[in-house]
């Protein structure tokens, strides 16, 4: 087994890694490790999980994790729907599509951070896109066939689940919650994309699959699967 980080915005995602990602990709050889970002310290309360408003809190914590040296690679799990404006990448990003201007911001992050072992991985738009490629699923667990006929149409409109896009009233959760108040992301998501499997998330979501496939290259056995599109 090969040890990898994972930098995770918040409980969701950090969820998504232990629920979904780390035993599927266990079965490469891969152990998939998250360390929460703890952010958002409320005056005279604890400090709270998700979101980060500053670039510098996110360099600190990948700072800390690449110099442990018995990670194989260290990633990311941070939606580019919140991601701080003072990012690298952010301020200079190509007119074009939505995965253009994502992959130009995970470029110049990689860069930033000039670190061999990095794989930077931002979220189109967030992790609940995954959410609406599960569409059928998180239907299932909801009992309610007409919240899966919705969201799989508003993907479909947009162009796929990841081109869902990420305006503060549209975002793929606002669009959920607005569908379905009872969802509880840190719960309901992660189980419907297990439910889904990696290997037909992959086949909906073309910027997942890319992030994968370069997990998966770390290893002899994943090397051998190549992209699931």
């Amino acid at each position: 087994m090969i040890m990898v980080g994972v930098l995770c915005e918040g409980q969701t995602e950090e969820n998504m890694v232990n629920d979904f990602l780390a035993p599927e990709l266990s079965e490469y050889g891969i152990c998939l490790v998250p360390t929460i970002l703890m952010t958002r310290m409320p005056a005279g309360g604890p400090a709270g999980k998700g979101g980060v408003s500053k670039w510098a809190k996110i360099e600190k914590d990948l700072h800390k994790l690449l110099a442990s040296t018995h990670w194989a690679a260290v990633t990311t799990l941070l939606d580019y729907y919140g991601l701080p404006q003072d990012s690298p990448g952010m301020s200079d990003r190509p007119s074009g599509s939505a995965v253009d201007k994502v992959t130009h911001v995970e470029r110049r992050l990689a860069e930033h951070m000039g670190h061999p072992r990095f794989l930077p991985h931002v979220v189109l738009h967030e992790t609940e896109s995954w959410v609406f490629a599960a569409a059928e699923q998180l239907g299932d667990w909801a009992d309610d066939p007409t919240l899966a006929r919705e969201l799989k149409r508003q993907a479909d409109q947009a162009g796929g689940p990841e081109s869902v896009n990420d305006g503060p009233e549209t975002a793929p959760s606002k669009r959920i919650l607005k569908l379905h108040p009872r969802y509880v992301k840190t719960q309901d998501g992660p189980v419907a994309v297990m439910d889904l499997g990696l290997a037909a998330l992959r086949a909906a979501c073309p910027h997942f699959d890319d992030w994968i496939a370069k997990l998966l290259a770390l290893t002899p056995c994943g090397l051998a699967q190549g992209p699931q599109r």
